[in-house]
């Protein structure tokens, strides 16, 4: 298991240690109280002022570590994501500030239950206002958590377009196609939509259809299916496991060729390495072609002429 750590600033600390020690302070006072035994009047008044406080700090150091708890849920090191983190520090600390101007009516006996009924109908018909953010954010928090892509990886939304992540934030996620124009696409399409992640394959395929003309002989097809089995297996181009398919054989005949299908999958799946793989591959076929004494094929017509008659 991994251990859950949020690192805090000097500045965060030096605003942490205000709150504590108005705490402290006051639960001194606290103490003092009951040895002072002052009249119940004044004990109360002295007493409510006291837990005022109290709850001052407290909501205060909840207030300074908004920043550092939000920073931790748009973390790259844990999510692999980047997330404009602004707007969620900003929605956190006014509910800290709603929270605590509630507890200090309390702390007095403020009558608050209409009001709370007020905010609570407000906040029904802002939530069906709202209703498309809300889904928008909940699918957001579903892609971050189950890692379907980070900023860097290049995908392919189904039906739309291929682009590169540039930022994933919990109401959208900016994709930049290759023509350079972004795209900010709701995080609740994205929940519904197949997503390919080209950035997480492990490997490439390589698959080629290999034309031979059709004079060569079976041996000479042999020595170069042999020949092409050792390149497969000795290059270390491509990936020889067990978990890899790998096939080498005759696939049939075309018009005007034997064809042999070299199917295999390359260790990288890197582009550049692709196409380095496959142009070495490339050149070892027509290597071997010569070496067995016979050529590529390539689509042919023969035309037969003869004189007519009338031209004698």
């Amino acid at each position: 298991m991994t251990r859950l750590a949020v690192g805090l600033s000097e500045e965060t600390k030096a605003e942490l240690t205000v709150p504590t020690s108005v705490l402290i302070v006051t639960l001194s006072a606290f103490l003092a109280l009951d040895v002072l035994q002052l009249p119940e009047f004044a004990d109360g008044i002295v007493r409510r002022v006291l837990t005022s406080i109290a709850v001052l700090a407290v909501f205060a150091g909840w207030y300074n570590l908004c920043g550092p708890f939000v920073s931790l849920l748009s973390g790259e090191t844990r999510l692999g994501v980047k997330m404009e983190s602004g707007w969620m520090e900003r929605v956190a600390r006014f509910g800290v500030v709603l929270f605590g101007i509630t507890a200090l009516l309390t702390v007095w006996e403020v009558d608050i239950s209409s009001a709370l009924t007020g905010v609570g109908v407000l906040g029904a018909g802002l939530a069906i206002a709202t209703q498309d953010l809300i889904r928008n954010l909940v699918a957001g928090m579903n892609n971050i958590s189950e890692k379907r892509f980070s900023v860097g990886d290049v995908v392919q939304i189904e039906g739309i377009f291929v682009g590169t992540v540039e930022q994933i934030d919990l109401r959208s996620t900016l994709l930049r196609g290759f023509d350079q124009i972004p795209r900010y696409i709701p995080n609740s399409e994205l929940a519904n939509a197949v997503v390919l992640n080209y950035s997480q394959r492990r490997n490439r395929r390589v698959k080629l259809s290999i034309p031979l003309v059709l004079a060569t002989t079976q041996a000479q097809i042999s020595e170069f299916c042999d020949t092409l089995r050792k390149h497969l297996k000795e290059s270390g181009d491509f990936d020889v496991s067990e978990d890899a398919p790998q096939y080498v054989h005759v696939e049939g005949l075309s018009d005007s060729a034997v064809l042999v299908m070299f199917y295999a999958w390359t260790n990288d799946p890197d582009y550049a390495s692709f196409l380095e793989v496959t142009e070495r591959l490339t050149l070892k076929i027509m290597e071997l072609a010569s070496a067995c004494d016979t050529a590529l094929a390539y689509p042919t017509q023969t035309l037969n002429m003869s004189e007519s008659a009338s031209d004698v």
